[in-house]
C-alpha cells in the first residue's frame, strides 16, 4: 500500500496513457474515427473527374498525317516563324533564302481550301531513323513530314530541291 500512496500520480498518468492508447487502437481497428476518409467503391474520387483519367489513343498513320497537315497549315498562318523553323535546314536554305520568301510563297497559296487542309493522297515510308509521311492535299500541295518521334517532325515541300 505504501507503494501506491507514494506513486499515486505516476500510476494515474500511466493508467490514463494506457486507456488512451487502447481507445486509439480500438478505433483504428474498427475504423471508427477514419471511416469517412476510407476509400470505397462508392467514393471513387478520381473516377468522377475526367481530367484525372488517362485515355489511351491509338492513331493510325493516316490520322497522324491529317494531324501533322492540319497543325502545320495552322502554323503557317498563326506562327510563320515556327513553321519556317520546322523545315529541314538544308532544304530551307536551298528553297527559301529567308523567312520573307517563305511567307511570300504561302501568301500566294492561302485560301479557304488551303486552310481546310484535307489529305488527298498519302504514302508512308520508313527510313533509317525517321518515318516519312508524303502528303498531297486537295489543292495538290505537297507536304513531306519527316517524323523523328510522335509529334516531332520536320517538313519539306518536294523531294527535288535536295
Amino acid at each position: 500500500m505504501d507503494f501506491i500512496k507514494e506513486n499515486k500520480i505516476t500510476l494515474i498518468i500511466c493508467t490514463s496513457l494506457i486507456a488512451i492508447a487502447l481507445f486509439i487502437v480500438y478505433f483504428i481497428d474498427n475504423k471508427g474515427l477514419f471511416n469517412k476518409y476510407e476509400y470505397s467503391e462508392k467514393n471513387e474520387y478520381l473516377k468522377k473527374y475526367e481530367v484525372n483519367e488517362i485515355v489511351s489513343i491509338n492513331m493510325d498513320e493516316e490520322q497522324m498525317a491529317r494531324k501533322y497537315l492540319a497543325q502545320y497549315v495552322k502554323l503557317i498562318y498563326l506562327d510563320p516563324e515556327l513553321a519556317y523553323e520546322l523545315i529541314v535546314p538544308e532544304y530551307r536554305e536551298k528553297r527559301f533564302d529567308n523567312i520573307e520568301k517563305f511567307k511570300e510563297h504561302f501568301a500566294n497559296l492561302m485560301s479557304d481550301r488551303f486552310f481546310s487542309a484535307k489529305v488527298k493522297q498519302l504514302k508512308v515510308t520508313i527510313r533509317n531513323n525517321y518515318k516519312e509521311f508524303y502528303v498531297v492535299d486537295e489543292n495538290e500541295n505537297i507536304f513531306i513530314f519527316n517524323e523523328n518521334s510522335i509529334m516531332q517532325y520536320q517538313v519539306m515541300f518536294d523531294n527535288i530541291t535536295i
